[in-house]
């Protein structure tokens, strides 16, 4: 017999490519424990903007509202694993669901391309 998933959104909708991207991303096991997941992600000077579901205070005693809306701190790394991008931030680790419409992906290719240019400077 399938699960069932139950999801509640209380201030963002989502198209129905989003959802199963956040569901297919919280199926899965990764290396780190996952703080947030992110839709409609975009990078502003080295943070992530977007929609956060499932994110849990460091110590783990509380879930805030989902559907809200998170900046992150600065991005320090950024990897792939399986479909999926991770993010990890002085506040955690977070998992790109996926990107905003019109500039999202490419702000996040952007922000490779500099720390690729800051390595090669080394």
């Amino acid at each position: 017999m399938p699960e069932i998933i139950e999801i509640e959104f209380h201030s963002k909708y989502l198209s129905d490519f989003q959802l199963s991207r956040l569901v297919q991303a919280s199926l899965r096991k990764y290396t780190v424990a996952i703080t947030a997941y992110i839709s409609d992600a975009v990078i502003i000077e080295d943070m992530c903007l977007g929609v956060f579901f499932d994110h849990f205070q460091e110590d783990g005693t509380y879930l805030t509202a989902n559907g809200g809306i998170i900046c992150t701190t600065k991005i320090q790394k950024a990897w792939k694993e399986g479909r999926f991008w991770l993010l990890e931030t002085e506040e955690g680790n977070y998992l790109v669901g996926s990107f905003k419409r019109g500039g999202g992906r490419r702000s996040f290719l952007e922000l490779l391309r500099s720390c690729e240019r800051l390595k090669s400077e080394d």
